[in-house]
């Protein structure tokens, strides 16, 4: 795939037809999701994060991006300026990170990471949960190579617990 197929939409206040998309990705990702953090959904069926997804297009500090591959909607970006696990004065939070499977493992995620480490540089928090190994490999592999291995790594950190009790992996870096 070339990388010149990837693009990044910014999901806005304005752009409707986007936060329409943003929030049926959103309904896949909350349900993978909670494989690991054992969220249940509300009696309307909604996953609690769901009904917090337009802070991303509302708020000031929160970014929403879609991701696009070709023609074809491939997944989304989430992040923010608000939180921070350990690093109280960095700049931004990786909040939510969503690869389609048909763009897993074929450089979209790499490339859309390393796009937005570029355009908002800065310190950078990331925290994953350890029982989503692919998740904990992506980012030290796409960290690793970003920083050439400058960066830091907090495995079971108690600043960072999950809704199941497990303590969460926290990587922090600087980019750009």
């Amino acid at each position: 795939m070339e990388q010149g197929e990837i693009k990044l939409v910014r999901v806005a206040k304005t752009t409707m037809h986007e936060q329409t998309v943003l929030k049926n990705l959103l309904k896949m990702y909350c349900y993978e999701w909670s494989q690991y953090n054992k969220l249940a959904v509300n009696a309307d069926g909604e996953f609690a994060f769901e009904t917090h997804a337009s802070d991303y297009w509302t708020k000031e500090g929160y970014h929403a991006y879609l991701i696009a591959v070709g023609e074809n909607w491939a997944g989304f970006v989430l992040f923010d300026n608000a939180g921070f696990i350990v690093h109280k004065n960095y700049d931004y939070s990786m909040a939510e990170f969503f690869v389609l499977y048909p763009y897993r493992c074929s450089g979209v995620g790499s490339y859309v990471a390393t796009s937005i480490f570029d355009s908002f540089a800065g310190g950078w928090e990331i925290g994953c949960h350890p029982k989503n190994e692919a998740s904990v490999h992506f980012w030290e592999r796409v960290i690793n190579s970003y920083t050439a291995g400058a960066y830091e790594m907090i495995r079971s950190c108690p600043s960072y617990r999950y809704h199941d009790g497990t303590f969460g992996d926290v990587l922090s870096f600087k980019a750009g």
